[in-house]
């Protein structure tokens, strides 16, 4: 498959309705977090997933001559986590020990070295561990970790490896699920079983940038009710055996045929599009990393301390929205700015 570098270039400018679906995400997992575990959390993290890889392919292929810059990427990207992670992992500590205990080393380790997913963190007196959240960013790192070098190696047979990928984590997640009859857990928060809804991303961001017009014949199609309702059915079906095998693929089915229309046709429901674009929406995007790290840590907190209340939990909302903005603002804005203008001279 070729590249379209017009294409590409012109995916790379600045779409508000990718804020606004990282709004949606984060507030689905709030939602399920705070106010009630009937909302499908897990759904809210398989579309910041679906996004992710979607952007991150999206700013590979417009790299020049298609190539990925290796080191460039991994500093922006650490300067993109790391600060954010580092202030959660030192309030966390600061405020456990505030209250009578304290972290393991082990805890902390599995999130700066990126294996929490695979970790089995201590609990505080009263509530889970607040670097628990920190499982999806293993996920996400330990694919990244793989997929620039992939992306070279691969060329112009991404599309095929990417489609191997999404079918062979399906079928694992079957082997597992029906012969080694696994937990919820392996499959729920196992890189090996969930990179397949980061490779949806990748290939929707991949078809978009290609010559030829490879989604242009399904342009026609209504794709964005098509998509709802395939994610619709996934939460009405209840079965264990699909929920933990074809669930997340169908989906980033859904998902790959929703953000089809709504971001590379940038057409859909005109209701939906305003809603997703609205200032709301775009600002809660732009700080929704803050706010997936410290509205747990908030919340485990009050936990911890037995305020279960109602208005506790307005408290925890309320300050959850403040500290993001104010992490987004104060350090991680700062140090992004750096970690891109650090990469840039790396690359000349």
């Amino acid at each position: 498959m070729k590249w379209d570098a017009c294409a590409v270039h012109q995916a790379m400018k600045y779409i508000p309705i990718l804020d606004g679906l990282r709004a949606v995400a984060i507030l689905i997992v709030l939602v399920s977090h705070v106010v009630t575990p009937w909302v499908p959390g897990g759904f809210g993290v398989t579309l910041f997933f679906f996004i992710s890889g979607f952007i991150i392919t999206r700013m590979m292929l417009a790299e020049p001559h298609n190539g990925v810059a290796m080191a460039q990427f991994y500093v922006r990207r650490m300067f993109r986590l790391y600060p954010a992670l580092l202030l959660l992992l030192l309030t966390a500590c600061g405020l456990a020990l505030w209250m009578g205990s304290a972290i393991p080393r082990s805890d902390v380790l599995a999130v700066l070295l990126y294996f929490a997913n695979y970790h089995e963190f201590h609990p505080l007196p009263a509530a889970n561990s607040p670097l628990v959240i920190t499982w999806s960013l293993a996920v996400e790192e330990h694919f990244y970790m793989v997929y620039p070098a992939l992306m070279m190696l691969a060329g112009r047979r991404l599309l095929n490896v990417l489609l191997v990928v999404i079918v062979l984590t399906l079928a694992w997640r079957g082997y597992l699920v029906f012969e080694l009859n696994v937990d919820h857990y392996r499959t729920y928060l196992s890189t090996d079983t969930r990179i397949d809804s980061i490779a949806w991303g990748c290939l929707l961001a991949v078809l978009a940038g290609s010559k030829g017009g490879a989604l242009e014949r399904l342009r026609k199609m209504p794709l964005f009710y098509l998509g709802g309702a395939l994610v619709l059915a996934t939460f009405v079906i209840r079965s264990e055996a699909f929920r933990e095998t074809l669930r997340y693929s169908l989906q980033g089915l859904g998902l790959f045929m929703v953000l089809c229309e709504l971001v590379v046709f940038q057409t859909g429901p005109n209701m939906v599009r305003q809603f997703l674009e609205s200032p709301p929406m775009r600002w809660i995007g732009r700080i929704s990393y803050s706010l997936y790290l410290f509205h747990f840590l908030i919340l485990t907190t009050f936990d911890n301390l037995g305020w279960t209340s109602p208005w506790a939990r307005v408290a925890v909302l309320t300050m959850s929205f403040v500290v993001a903005e104010l992490s987004c603002r104060l350090v991680e804005t700062p140090c992004r700015k750096f970690g891109h203008e650090l990469a840039l001279k790396i690359g000349r």
